[in-house]
């Protein structure tokens, strides 16, 4: 019986009227389809019964020329009496067997009856809204159950037939072997008479094992009939009764947040628990004291030690027995008021990480705090207001300015589903590219629509998401050269031409060096460029014979190449022109990492992402900051400088500068300015009000300061777009305090990527007196 317990899950965690519909079509196809499945072992019985009746005319035929053969016999063999004997045992076994395809048939009606009050039950059970949705899966899986059942009983009984068949086999051998002893007969007549008269019984005895079989069929055809009237009731009542659960679902679940109960409330409980008021502290040295990016921990950080995992290997993890650094895989979503809530914790019922959700870490609301002496920046951080940590992260305040017991952070880029961005696992991240599956309006101006498909008040990645990365790479790691600890996927933009013309494969062959420097697991393009010569990812021929595909192995084709194989959808055909590019990772390439932060291979090659507090980050793309624009005006040195303006109400964000510069805060300091080359960072000023670090000096290197590279082009007026980490090939210049300053507002890229954020709308907090 047809398996509807997924779409039901989906139907419980769907958000709009259009996904349950689809999970409900997607239910009906599926019991229709196994209706197709009952129609044709009907129509193999019926070919099952001709090929009997053909059999038994056959068996006619023999036995006629058998009695002709008699009439010319003088004598018959000596142990013509043992071999009737034989033929008896036979006939009871045959006798036997049909007792069992009885039996078999009896049964099958009662498993019918059953699976009948199996489905009564269903009903029953749907009707007691009180327990509407576990009642549903509980009753589906029974039917199911029982559906199983029938179908071995179906397959049992077809087994019976066939070892009808195999026995009526036997029984023609033995009258071929009867012929061949009647001929070579010695004996009297009257013996031979009497085992005419025996073989005559036995034929009729197997052609009333014939008609069983014919009785059995029908039987077959009346429980498949019944069956099939089974599942159309199901179907039916499974379609009246997701509309119950919706509707009782989504008023428990309402009641529950009302009153302040379910998982949220458990959090905020578990976290109440765990608060100690420790304060983590890490000074870094300002630039003109010490160029070294490594700091010092303090207070309750000192001695404190993080190693982030390599694949399942973990690190160890000092932090891990404290509350304040806990942080669990959640459903999340943002109501129309832009709080945010907790939907599932990953391990409940209804959870998923896959499909038209959104997946992210939750973690406890906390404090920091900015202290700023002569020779260095110290960063404190706390579960609690202290006088160290006065301030409460963006993303702990509510809409209406209270504080949250817990805040949450996408835990992936966010992937396009039906023109929809949804921070789920195995996703392509949306991105601006060319190709056919791609074509995201991922930019700044671009995800108000984009990401307000969702929501008046979910946001791309914002800028204090990135600042929580920031601050836990200061607090965990003490340094500023987040690279030295984790470099991420910043270094992995190969593209190679193919060696050798094939058809109908998923492989491009290369030589064996070339092979070798790509990463099984990763993600590539393939495409035919032809005549053209510029190979940016952005252009649709890059992606032309498969779009962002996983590399599954390498092999040695000969002694100087080797195959790279993908997963594309289907076998294409490659030529010298074909080349195979690397491309971003999909979400969900750091699930499997052991403890809070690491890379799947390794955490300095380059080639891997990594997750810090579960956040999957760097994934081979830029970050493009939802709530932040720099608009460039004139410095107080006559340079161009950019003024950094933030939003913290996402259902205002605008792609209109006077809008801009009225309804959203201005930080209080404006990025550096390179004159179009590329200098590493040195200072970061912190707006503590507004959760965001801005690079404002730079000229350092790529292990020194905050060792991540500022990008400023020389236009002079204008608006720009908030580029972070770096793409697959900034190398050294990536990292998390990279800043790309010189893209428009509204430009989009292959190597442009953001997340889902809940944080989109974040309050204003008033310190009490």
């Amino acid at each position: 019986m047809a398996n509807v317990r997924k779409y039901t899950e989906q139907i419980a965690s769907a958000k709009k009227g259009k996904d349950v519909r689809a999970a409900i079509v997607s239910a009906i196809n599926e019991v229709s389809d196994e209706n197709n499945t009952y129609n044709q072992t009907k129509a193999d019985i019926q070919a099952a019964q001709k090929s009997i009746n053909a059999d038994v005319t056959k068996n006619q035929q023999t036995q006629q020329a058998f009695n002709s053969n008699l009439q010319e016999a003088k004598e018959v063999q000596k142990d013509l009496t043992a071999k009737m004997n034989k033929g008896t045992t036979l006939a009871e076994n045959l006798e036997k067997k049909n007792t069992t395809a009885t039996s078999l048939d009896k049964s099958l009606g009662e498993k019918n009856t059953a699976a009948t009050k199996t489905v009564q039950t269903l009903e029953a059970d749907i009707a007691a809204a009180g327990q509407a949705e576990r009642s549903l899966e509980a009753d589906v899986t029974a039917a199911n159950k029982a559906a199983q059942t029938l179908e071995a009983d179906t397959t049992a009984a077809g087994k019976a037939k066939q070892s009808l068949e195999a026995d009526i086999t036997a029984a023609g051998q033995a009258e071929r072997s009867l012929e061949a002893d009647v001929t070579a007969a010695g004996e009297a007549k009257t013996k031979l008479d009497a085992s005419i008269k025996t073989s005559g019984e036995n034929i009729t005895a197997m052609q009333n094992l014939v008609q069983n079989a014919d009785q059995i069929k029908t039987g077959l055809e009346a429980d498949l009939n019944n069956a099939q009237q089974a599942s159309k009731d199901l179907k039916q009542n499974t379609a009246a009764s997701v509309t119950k659960i919706e509707t009782a679902g989504q008023t428990q679940i309402d009641l529950i947040k009302q009153n302040g109960g379910g998982v949220e409330n458990a959090l905020s409980n578990y976290f109440a628990l765990r608060r100690n008021g420790k304060v983590f502290t890490t000074k870094i040295y300002k630039w003109e004291t010490s160029t070294s990016p490594v700091g010092v921990k303090m207070n309750a950080n000192e001695n404190m030690v993080a190693e982030p995992s390599v694949g399942r290997t973990e690190g160890r993890d000092d932090y891990a027995q404290y509350g304040l650094f806990h942080h669990f895989t959640c459903n999340f979503s943002v109501d129309e008021n832009g709080f945010n809530h907790v939907d599932a914790l990953e391990g409940q019922i209804g959870f998923t990480k896959y499909g038209k959700v959104q997946v992210g870490e939750v973690t406890m609301s906390a404090w920091f705090g900015i202290e700023d002496t002569t020779e260095a920046v110290l960063y404190h951080y706390s579960d609690s207001q202290t006088e160290l940590t006065p301030y409460p992260m963006k993303e702990s305040i509510n809409p209406d300015g209270t504080i949250s017991p817990f805040m949450i952070h996408a835990k992936y880029a966010a992937g396009d589903i039906d023109g929809v961005p949804y921070s789920s696992k195995g996703l392509a991240p949306a991105n601006g590219c060319q190709a056919t599956q791609a074509r995201n309006p991922v930019s700044y101006t671009g995800m108000i629509t984009y990401m307000h498909k969702l929501g008046g008040h979910y946001c791309g990645t914002t800028s204090w998401d990135l600042f929580y990365r920031q601050l836990m790479m200061i607090i965990k790691y003490a340094t500023t050269h987040s690279q030295s600890i984790m470099a991420g996927c910043t270094s992995y933009s190969n593209q190679n031409q193919n060696l050798v013309e094939e058809t109908g494969v998923m492989r491009v062959v290369l030589t064996k060096a070339q092979a070798a420097g790509y990463v099984i697991g990763s993600y590539v393009s393939i495409g035919d460029v032809g005549s053209n010569t510029n190979r940016d990812r952005y252009f649709s021929y890059i992606h032309n014979k498969a779009y962002s595909v996983k590399v599954t192995k390498i092999e040695d084709v000969d002694d100087s190449n080797a195959a790279v194989y993908v997963d594309a959808p289907e076998a294409f055909d490659t030529t010298l022109t074909t080349w195979i590019t690397t491309m971003p990772w999909h979400s969900g390439a750091t699930d499997e990492v052991a403890g809070s932060d690491g890379s799947a291979n390794s955490n300095t090659n380059g080639k891997d992402p990594y997750k810090i507090q579960g956040i999957e980050t760097c994934i081979g793309a830029y970050e493009v900051l939802g709530n932040v624009v720099m608009d460039i005006v004139t410095g107080a040195d006559g340079n161009p400088a950019r003024d950094v303006y933030v939003c913290e109400d996402a259902s205002t964000l605008s792609s209109n500068i006077a809008t801009v510069r009225a309804n959203y805060k201005k930080a209080i300091a404006q990025v550096a300015y390179t004159a179009a080359s590329w200098k590493y960072i040195t200072e970061e000023t912190t707006d503590p009000n507004l959760g965001i670090m801005i690079p404002t000096k730079a000229g350092g290197g790529s292990t020194t300061g905050f060792a991540d590279g500022l990008y400023t082009d020389t236009g002079t007026s204008g608006q720009r777009e908030w580029l972070a980490l770096g793409d697959l090939n900034y190398g050294a210049f990536a990292g998390l305090w990279h800043l790309t300053a010189s893209t428009g507002w509204s430009y989009t890229n292959w190597s442009i990527v953001s997340g889902v954020s809940p944080n989109g709308t974040r309050g204003e907090w008033q310190a009490t007196a």
